[in-house]
């Protein structure tokens, strides 16, 4: 018998490149969940998508007149359903999602108001209930970024006298801990009764519209416990299971009356539904489907009928490409969706993603280069490539497809490693794509240059 040995500390092989581990990402699709940098999208050449940002920002951040924000967005990519994947679509919605919710946007409406981002995926083409499957989503988002915790100790500062406040907020240190208003050990060594705090948020909840089960759940805490409870097996994921559809019948409530209500309570002036790769709920749908899709999308979003429009709470972002949003432009229509945002890369409402320049993919792999540097003096290098090896990477193209660039340098960096190089040049490059498991990628870019 032979047990399992728990992990030793050993020096990364790719020290000897003057890296702390392999900069690229094995498999380069962003997943924002994901705690590796290299694939959830904290590694970001901002200087690549500043265009886009800035129209971005132009559209729906706008920070001195928020209320007045569009309400309804495209992020677009170049090319078609293959080249039109790994442009950069989820990064720059990953990397807005960053800036706001890192302190749900103290910083970026200069302590102004609270705002949040709720980012909706679907990893799986989704076959039917897309509305609700979309709701469903949010909420799982939702429970994992924190903004009910959050929320919940705003809420119990609200009904705190000014005396308990300033005394639960003090640290040992003299600096302020907000996280003390969710120690109920903590609330109780000042006299303060949680389940009494707990009890006057009910009641605000109630007074604000929320339903008073759902009120004393997120009063409580408890919210994720609730939605569990609403399936059979207890679980969130996958958003849809035969026979175990219970939840999907509350989830648009729960997220455009609810949850919007809740985040009013706790002082959000809005936020944003960042729905990713709508292809993955469309691409399926029959032509009645997409009208249906259409309509209760445009009810959900900008019509009246839930809290969400009454306070013109979420603006919704779909990231897309040209041939996914051939089949919905006419449902688009139907709906009357196209007379607030046209759905197409033309639209003033649209941000489209180009791709990449060649000098804007060395800036990508620069990037990943420098988070993983050993050497900080080395920042903003090519360093481990010389000036040949990464021209050899980069090819002698206009312009790079980013998913197509990150794998090839991943596999020229654990060939270099395997070889005992110290600097890749174009010779090691040439190699590595001639190296037997080598990846073979598609030239996405073939073609589209000229039209750039």
């Amino acid at each position: 018998m032979h047990l399992p040995r728990k992990s030793a500390v050993t020096t990364s092989p790719y020290h000897v490149l003057g890296l702390e581990d392999l900069p690229f990402p094995n498999n380069p699709v962003v997943d924002p969940y994901n705690d590796d940098p290299r694939r959830n999208g904290s590694i970001y050449a901002q200087s690549t998508a500043q265009e886009a940002i800035d129209k971005f920002e132009h559209l729906l951040i706008r920070p001195d007149d928020f209320m007045n924000r569009v309400g309804l967005a495209y992020l677009w990519s170049k090319g078609d359903s293959q080249s039109g994947r790994g442009v950069g679509k989820t990064a720059l919605l990953r990397y807005f999602r960053q800036r706001i919710n890192a302190d749900w946007g103290e910083t970026e409406f200069k302590g102004q108001f609270s705002a949040v981002v709720v980012y909706v995926a679907f990893p799986n083409q989704v076959d039917r209930r897309y509305m609700e499957q979309l709701a469903l989503s949010a909420l799982v988002d939702i429970c994992k970024s924190g903004v009910l915790k959050d929320s919940r100790a705003a809420l119990r500062l609200a009904e705190m006298s000014e005396q308990e406040a300033a005394s639960v907020l003090m640290g040992e240190d003299g600096s302020a801990k907000p996280e003390n208003l969710l120690d109920d050990s903590i609330l109780q060594a000042h006299g303060i009764a949680p389940a009494k705090l707990d009890g006057s948020v009910h009641e605000r909840l109630k007074r604000e519209g929320i339903h008073p089960t759902i009120a004393q759940f997120l009063s409580q805490g408890r919210f994720e416990e609730y939605l569990r409870a609403l399936r059979k097996d207890g679980n969130l994921e996958p958003l849809y299971v035969p026979r175990d559809t219970k939840i999907l019948d509350f989830s648009r409530g729960l997220l455009l009356n609810d949850i919007v209500n809740y985040l009013r309570a706790a002082n959000f002036a809005g936020g944003y539904l960042f729905i990713d790769d709508i292809e993955n709920l469309v691409d399926q749908m029959a032509r009645k489907d997409r009208i249906e899709f259409a309509k209760e999308f445009a009810l959900c979003t900008v019509r009246p009928g839930y809290a969400n429009t009454t306070h013109n709470f979420f603006s919704s972002v779909l990231t897309t490409h040209q041939q996914a949003s051939v089949s919905l432009s006419q449902a688009w229509g139907e709906a009357g969706l196209a007379a607030i945002a046209r759905l197409d890369p033309g639209s003033p409402n649209s941000v489209e993603l180009p791709f990449p320049s060649k000098d804007q993919g060395r800036e990508i792999i620069i990037a990943h280069l420098d988070y993983f540097r050993v050497n900080k003096q080395e920042l903003g290098s090519i360093k481990p490539f010389t000036e040949d090896g990464i021209e050899a990477l980069l090819e002698n193209r206009q312009t790079v497809h980013p998913r197509d660039l990150l794998a090839r340098a991943a596999n020229v960096m654990r060939y270099a490693v395997g070889k005992g190089v110290a600097f890749v040049d174009a010779e090691c490059v040439k190699s590595a794509g001639e190296s037997p498991g080598s990846l073979a990628m598609p030239d996405f870019t073939e073609g589209i240059e000229g039209a750039l």
